[in-house]
């Protein structure tokens, strides 16, 4: 108890240091957590450090510092230095992140980590580990919907979760009355778990609350749901003036029931704490933070922005300038090479786990590429999630944190909105926020696009989107072969990889499927045919009809070198210069609008770095302005891109 009470009045202490560094000028922003100090420093002592995982959110100093983080690496975030432990000076302060001590890496959005948390507890499960993950958030975070998503998720496998909700009452300047529906606490049993609501101010009622929900955990009972009332005595940042929506009097009753001050007369009653027990306390407290401010303020700056954005960068090498050999194997379609190569990997690679809608059991998917995984494997590593597409990648980014490299299934591409969050403010940027000592190894199948009367949830493409963002890795496969070795490579790369499905192609396409080991580098492009008199760009679907429209063309005396560019971030420039540089002209061929569509990034390339090259303009054959293919087979015909199109394109570049 009382080295409880010493990490509250260290918390405190550390917290009324970084508002008057902020008032001095010498902190740009600082976060309050002066208040929480007894629900948060409480927790971590209810778990085990030696094996457990916590996942504090911003506001929970007294969390890190009972689970043993350094106030140099604390006041090093502050000053935003180069060796703060955190983020290297990437991240605002108070954003913990430490491997070693199993803190997950974090980011500033409200609720991201819940579906991560319980990535991490169904991880655990897997493995069979004697660990619980701890994972907290303010009464606010409660209202995302990845809150609801990771405690229905956890409910439903009884996972070794503790949901810690400090409820300081305010989500910034929203009263809880305006935030919060009913009682946080007493929705854990419609979650299936135990809930319980405490007086977050007593350290000891924390304590028993979490050690026995944590017991209950590591037991195999599943999660519990553990609401503290508390109160925050600062504004919710620095860059906020809280006298404008809340009271004077509001604070001080709130401070009547300080917890620093509460424990400390406790341990007086008690007899536990001298006068002169208590003096010590304070000067030494005061002494080690000071001491971590000077040491901290004097430390270098970072002056490497560009690093750790990708664990792996991807070098293309040489530019590509014939096309590749014929591969060797079985002929099967595309959607039954989707299967095997699943079961090739996951055979190959038993730390990986596939999971998303309809993915397991005697279902395997809707298009069936995940028959036979639960059979072969066991449910431990095919389950099935609920509708849920922000949980089944937040979820991913969670395992990943682990030993396990999962690979998600996202039913269709239209459907991936909600998950946009995880995969770009949080998948991305995992090896960037934590300086390179995280890594987000998961791969993510998407089927996309249309050909297929889809209509308009159905026959989207969604390329544009994430090749845009930089720690993410974007390919498109168009034949058996490259399916296999783009899965292979992705699931042994250490960033996450999206992988794009035509669906288009799933029974249209048949190609040879390599046995035994095989791997398609990414970043690689690859040459389906050679041409001098223009060159072809183009990946998915829109390979084969540009390769259906090739003996048109040569009939017209037009000699295309087509090149699937497979990988799309990171692109494979080498090969696609050494093209233009030897036709001269470029048709991009895809079937995702034209308009900010991904070919025009390809143009932009081109006309930046190979413009001295170029004899004609730069042509995109594309989808026009419409949200997506509709329903009605003629109205699709009319928009989607075709051999006819591309001969026709081609034709009048070739004769500019």
């Amino acid at each position: 108890m009382l080295d409880m009470y010493r990490l509250m009045l260290e918390s405190r202490r550390v917290d009324d240091r970084m508002f008057a560094l902020n008032r001095q000028g010498r902190a740009p922003f600082v976060v309050g957590s002066s208040g929480h100090e007894a629900v948060q420093v409480a927790s971590a002592f209810a778990l085990d450090r030696d094996k457990d995982w916590v996942l504090p959110y911003y506001r929970d100093m007294g969390v890190a510092l009972a689970w043993g983080m350094s106030l140099k690496d604390i006041f090093m975030a502050v000053f935003a230095r180069a060796d703060d432990g955190f983020s290297g000076g990437r991240q605002l302060p108070n954003h913990w992140s430490d491997r070693d001590l199993r803190v997950f890496t974090q980011s500033s959005c409200i609720g991201t980590q819940y579906p991560h948390a319980v990535g991490i507890a169904k991880a655990l499960q897997i493995m069979g580990e004697d660990a619980v993950v701890a994972v907290f958030g303010g009464e606010g975070s409660t209202s995302e919907g990845d809150w609801h998503e990771a405690v229905n998720f956890a409910g439903i496998h009884r996972l070794p979760v503790v949901f810690i909700t400090e409820n300081n009452q305010y989500a910034i300047s929203v009263p809880s009355s305006d935030g919060v529906a009913g009682s946080i606490s007493e929705r854990g049993p419609g979650y299936g778990m135990h809930g319980r609501r405490i007086d977050g101010n007593d350290a000891l009622e924390v304590y028993r609350t979490v050690k026995d929900a944590v017991d209950r955990a590591r037991r195999g009972e599943g999660p519990s749901l553990i609401e503290a009332e508390t109160y925050r005595y600062y504004a919710h940042t620095s860059d906020d003036d809280d006298r404008l929506y809340r009271s004077r009097e509001e604070v001080e009753e709130w401070r009547r029931q300080d917890p620093v001050v509460t424990m400390k007369q406790y341990l007086i009653e008690e007899r536990l704490l001298s006068e002169a027990e208590e003096k010590r306390i304070n000067q030494e407290v005061t002494d080690v933070v000071m001491a971590a401010v000077e040491k901290s303020e004097s430390a270098p700056a970072p002056d490497d922005p560009y690093s750790h954005v990708y664990a792996r960068l991807i070098d293309p090498g040489p530019a590509a300038t014939v096309p590749e050999p014929a591969v060797q194997g079985p002929i099967i379609n595309l959607i039954t090479a989707i299967n095997r190569s699943l079961h090739d990997v996951m055979e190959t690679h038993p730390e990986t786990v596939v999971f998303g809608e309809d993915v397991a059991g005697k279902k395997g998917g809707v298009f069936k590429a995940t028959e036979g995984l639960t059979d072969r494997f066991g449910e431990g590593r095919c389950f099935n999630t609920p509708i849920s597409e922000s949980l089944i990648a937040g979820l991913a980014v969670g395992m990943g944190a682990t030993k396990l490299r999962p690979i998600a299934e996202i039913q269709f591409a239209d459907y991936i909105h909600p998950a946009f969050d995880q995969l770009v403010s949080e998948a991305a940027r995992i090896s960037y926020r934590s300086n390179g000592v995280w890594t987000c190894p998961i791969v993510v199948r998407v089927p996309f696009g249309g050909g297929i009367h889809g209509a308009l949830y159905h026959s989207q493409s969604i390329e544009a989107y994430y090749a845009h963002v930089p720690g993410l890795k974007v390919v498109v496969p168009s034949n058996p072969a490259d399916f296999k070795g783009l899965l292979t490579t992705a699931a042994e790369d250490p960033d996450p990889v999206m992988i794009l499905e035509p669906k288009k192609l799933y029974r249209l396409v048949k190609g040879p499927y390599p046995e035994g080991e095989w791997r398609v580098p990414l970043g690689k492009a690859s040459i389906r045919r050679n041409g001098d008199d223009l060159t072809i760009l183009t990946y998915g679907a829109m390979v084969h009809f540009t390769m259906e429209a090739i003996p048109a063309l040569e009939e017209l005396g037009i000699s295309a070198e087509v090149i699937d560019l497979r990988s799309l971030r990171p692109l494979d420039w080498p090969t696609i210069e050494a093209s233009v540089k030897k036709t001269s002209r470029v048709l991009i061929v895809h079937e995702d609008n034209e308009f900010v569509g991904y070919g025009a990034e390809l143009a932009a390339q081109i006309a930046d770095k190979a413009f001295e090259w170029l004899d004609a303009p730069i042509r995109r054959y594309a989808l026009g302005e419409v949200p997506a293919f509709p329903y009605a087979q003629e109205l699709e015909d009319m928009l989607y891109p075709n051999p006819e199109g591309i001969i026709r394109h081609a034709q009048e570049l070739a004769k500019y």
